[in-house]
């Protein structure tokens, strides 16, 4: 119970900043990512705390395995001004079993409903000037209390705008 509820409490809050963050962004994007932090692939929302293409910023996203919803949520950092950049970032995956099922992914902790992966990015992204295609590629390493996935990769592309 404790767990769930640090889960829940931790979503809580960095739901309430993304909602503050989103009034003083700049550059957002929305995207499929394949592999990474939703494992099989998820769909991601990712907004800059300040303007410009560079800074630190955030990403939250949804994915689903069967019988599993996973739920990445990411504090990340851009290096470089330009068009491509070096992506940094670290977060958790919460995950919520639909079915009590046991499985052999990174999600365990002994809870039959809930689980959670930590989880670090550090690769390229390559984002427009102004409008259009975003691309990122990472390493992803996962590890929760059980093992470490250290060979673990994710591949992003979607749009990618500028808030005016």
């Amino acid at each position: 119970m404790k767990s769930k509820t640090i889960i829940l409490l931790v979503l809580l809050i960095l739901t309430t900043s993304i909602s503050f963050s989103q009034e003083q962004s700049k550059r957002q994007a929305v995207y499929l990512e394949l592999g990474g932090s939703g494992i099989i692939g998820s769909v991601n929302y990712d907004f800059r705390f300040k303007p410009g293409n560079d800074g630190l910023g955030m990403r939250t996203g949804f994915g689903y395995l069967p019988d599993v919803l996973v739920f990445p949520i990411e504090l990340n950092g851009l290096i470089g001004k330009n068009k491509i950049a070096f992506e940094y970032g670290a977060g958790i995956s919460a995950a919520v079993y639909l079915n009590n099922v046991s499985n052999d992914l990174a999600f365990s902790n002994g809870n039959e409903n809930l689980g959670c992966i930590l989880f670090a990015k550090a690769g390229i992204r390559i984002t427009p000037k102004k409008n259009g295609l975003f691309f990122n590629f990472h390493w992803n390493p996962v590890v929760n209390s059980e093992e470490t996935r250290w060979a673990w990769f994710g591949l992003g592309i979607g749009y990618s705008w500028k808030k005016k």
